[in-house]
């Protein structure tokens, strides 16, 4: 869906309501077009805000028995509106009816990420996108890569979708290439010379919101174009707002030769702290680089 229909549809619902013409029906508010799943980061947002919408107009009961409804206009393939209360109590889950009442609050994923809390924690920031693993529909899996945007309905309760994705989709070749440049060009130049030139914020690295970060195996910062205060220190033990140990996740991955690590930062281009998803990779056993993209409403594309 255009941004631009979100919008009018926003506006002819204000209309209607305000004159007392109708109530919108479950069905008058489409959330994807034409059946057609949400595969783009802004996509999945705007299907999860349209059924917002409708929540707040239809009310509570109703909208949790469309969202529990397998069958009806919130469930789109495997793209699916669930709905939680602020304590971490499940309220619809329709492909999961027999937990719907259960307590996900500990819950976590097969990686060990505390999903709904940290779910939580986005919904009271007004929302944001979280990367998980979760178990699919179609199989008994013990959970493959979702990413989802979350957001409040109201003060007693929130609600999500997402978008089943795999690693070489949010690890894209460009990604990937950018990467394997600066590696060799790490390689090629040694660590200073390299460190200089990707802390250079008008260097050949410095890509809109690309850019090379490296450490040392002891968590030692090396290059950090936007926070050239942190060179120097030493971050192994540092978390992210999710309380995520993301450097030493970071230092593992790398270790093995090079991996995806997701976590929270701030986006230096729009000074928001957004989910960011990096792939890390060793240069020469000593020290390892890494860049990432941000993932925040736009035409980012998520699943297939």
């Amino acid at each position: 869906m255009k941004p631009g229909s979100t919008l009018l549809l926003v506006f002819i619902a204000s209309l209607l309501l305000a004159c007392g013409c109708t109530q919108l029906a479950p069905a008058t508010i489409p959330v994807s077009p034409a059946g057609q799943a949400p595969a783009t980061s802004l996509a999945i947002k705007e299907y999860v805000d349209n059924a917002a919408l409708f929540a707040q107009q239809q009310g509570r009961p109703t909208a949790l028995a469309a969202f529990n409804n397998r069958t009806g206009p919130f469930v789109t393939g495997d793209v699916y509106i669930y709905a939680l209360d602020y304590d971490g109590n499940a309220l619809a889950l329709p492909f999961q009816p027999g937990e719907v009442g259960t307590n996900f609050l500990t819950k976590t994923d097969a990686a060990g990420k505390p999903y709904t809390a940290i779910e939580i924690q986005l919904v009271r920031s007004g929302g944001g996108y979280i990367l998980y693993r979760y178990p699919h529909p179609g199989d008994n899996s013990p959970g493959r890569l979702k990413i989802s945007y979350v957001r409040p309905v109201d003060d007693t309760y929130w609600i999500g979708a997402g978008i089943y994705t795999s690693e070489d989709r949010l690890v894209d070749p460009a990604l990937r290439q950018f990467g394997t440049e600066a590696k060799t060009w790490a390689a090629e130049n040694g660590r200073e010379k390299a460190a200089a030139e990707f802390n250079n914020l008008k260097g050949s690295f410095i890509r809109g919101d690309l850019y090379i970060f490296a450490y040392d195996y002891n968590g030692t910062v090396l290059s950090w174009p936007y926070r050239p205060d942190q060179i120097g220190v030493n971050r192994r033990n540092e978390t992210d707002p999710a309380g995520t140990h993301h450097i030493q996740a970071m230092i593992d991955a790398a270790r093995n030769g090079s991996g995806m690590v997701d976590y929270y930062s701030v986006n230096p281009l729009t000074n928001r702290t957004e989910l960011k998803i990096s792939y890390v990779t060793d240069v020469d056993g000593t020290w390892f680089i890494g860049a990432g993209r941000y993932v925040e409403p736009g035409p980012v594309i998520l699943g297939a």
